[in-house]
């Protein structure tokens, strides 16, 4: 049985921005929404678009539902989100991640560590 998931978030005030937690085993329909719908309750809270980094080590996709995930994360991205990192991808993640950027225009770029997206996050407002 595919377990129900949870999202940790975490604002970072010293560098206004969320790091999100997933722990989610994404495989069906139902299970797209709930996590989008994690996502859009938490995001919604600061009415306007945030920097954010997500860590993976506890997310995965299940093969048939990535394309599907992909869209509902692509309007993540077009809704709430302005700079992101994505850390700790699996192959699979990294798959269905980089088929919505280029579906959909919207971000893919990885970092290997959260100090390492914190800092390209900072790096990318300086060259806005």
């Amino acid at each position: 049985m595919a377990k129900r998931g949870t999202i940790d978030f975490q604002y970072d005030e010293a560098h206004d921005l969320i790091v999100a937690i997933p722990h989610w085993n994404i495989e069906t329909k139902e299970d797209v929404l709930l996590w989008f719908g994690q996502y859009e309750t938490y995001m919604r809270t600061f009415n306007r678009k945030m920097d954010f980094v997500v860590v993976l080590d506890d997310f995965t996709i299940g093969p048939s539902i990535g394309p599907f995930w992909g869209e509902y994360r692509a309007k993540i991205h077009q809704l709430y989100t302005r700079f992101n990192y994505r850390v700790h991808s699996s192959n699979r993640v990294k798959l269905f991640v980089n088929t919505s950027g280029a579906r959909y225009s919207v971000s893919t770029e990885e970092a290997a560590t959260v100090e390492d997206a914190i800092k390209a996050i900072e790096d990318a407002r300086a060259r806005e």
